[in-house]
């Protein structure tokens, strides 16, 4: 889902999280077509360590539809 959402926000960091760097944001859906939201955070050799996934949630839906346009079909 990462490698084909096309588009990737900032987020925030919650204000009790032990790390105080910005999350990546992916949006996207999983094979069966349930939307998801997954949170990464990049680390200083340019991988991804993923630290949230699940089903999306309502509040990202702006930016859901905003990342549809983006998408890579694979």
């Amino acid at each position: 889902m990462i490698g084909h959402c096309g588009l990737v926000f900032n987020d925030e960091p919650p204000p009790d999280a032990s790390v105080f760097d910005d999350r990546l944001l992916f949006l996207g859906d999983d094979g069966q077509g349930v939307p998801l939201e997954v949170m990464a955070l990049e680390l200083d050799d340019g991988e991804l360590l993923v630290i949230h996934a699940m089903k999306r949630r309502p509040r990202y839906e702006t930016q859901y539809i905003e990342a549809l346009a983006c998408r890579v079909v694979p």
